[in-house]
């Protein structure tokens, strides 16, 4: 028969001091001490031993398959929590049916604005050294839709961190939504710039033409920097 654990016996499986690591998903115990991609008990810098992963294994990119590589040691024995009611009631249910909605439309909408506005520079210096008008055109097109494509990374951005974070801040989440609206600003500047002041970088005033460019190379530093920050949280650089 195995062992039914109580939520303090599991909260204190934390891999941490010699203490084994264990999560419950639907109330199954798997210890997972002898995996290394769970050093001092925490996953991806996201997920810590000594919780409940029910919800999170079904929004990540594996399934609960993963844990029939590990020993399932007994159930928790807990009080169902509470029903939310409301709209984030209505946002749970909804979610439960789907839950790919949980975590991945904002990783998905928001590689558009970092792949498309992170290329400009490069178009942009190509596009002076050839004299070429088309690949400058690229470039003006790369940021129309970079900057178009912002605000729906902005609103999945926020959706995911209240659905999945409870809207608690953290440095990292802090500095991506800033920058976020800094980038989409600067993006809407630049667009007026080019299509009122600089209509042709390629045969406008060099400080003008250089301005623009200075511009658009610190949209992409920007726009670069909220993308490594949305890696820190799923990936441990450090």
């Amino acid at each position: 028969m195995m062992k039914v654990y109580t939520i303090d016996e599991l909260n204190s499986g934390t891999g941490k001091d010699n203490k084994p690591t264990l999560v419950v998903v639907d109330g199954t115990v798997y210890d997972l001490s002898g995996s290394k991609k769970w050093i001092c008990g925490v996953h991806m810098n996201r997920h810590h031993a000594g919780e409940d992963l029910s919800a999170e294994i079904r929004s990540a990119p594996h399934g609960p398959e993963v844990l029939t590589r590990f020993n399932s040691i007994g159930k928790l024995h807990s009080e169902p929590p509470p029903k939310r009611t409301g709209m984030r009631g209505r946002v749970e249910s909804w979610l439960t049916r789907h839950p790919f909605f949980r975590r991945h439309p904002h990783p998905a909408v928001v590689h558009f604005p970092v792949g498309l506005l992170l290329v400009i520079p490069v178009l942009e210096i190509f596009a002076h050294l050839t004299a070429s008008p088309r690949t400058e055109w690229a470039a003006f097109c790369c940021l129309t839709l970079g900057v178009a494509a912002i605000p729906a990374a902005i609103v999945t951005g926020y959706f995911t961190w209240w659905v999945n974070y409870e809207c608690a801040e953290s440095i990292v989440i802090y500095r991506k939504r800033v920058l976020a609206w800094v980038a989409l600003f600067l993006g809407i500047g630049l667009l007026f710039v080019r299509l009122l002041i600089v209509p042709d970088p390629l045969t406008a005033n060099v400080s003008v033409s250089a301005a623009y460019f200075i511009g658009l190379l610190l949209i992409s530093v920007v726009i670069g920097y909220v993308g490594f920050l949305g890696g820190k949280l799923t990936i441990p650089y450090e």
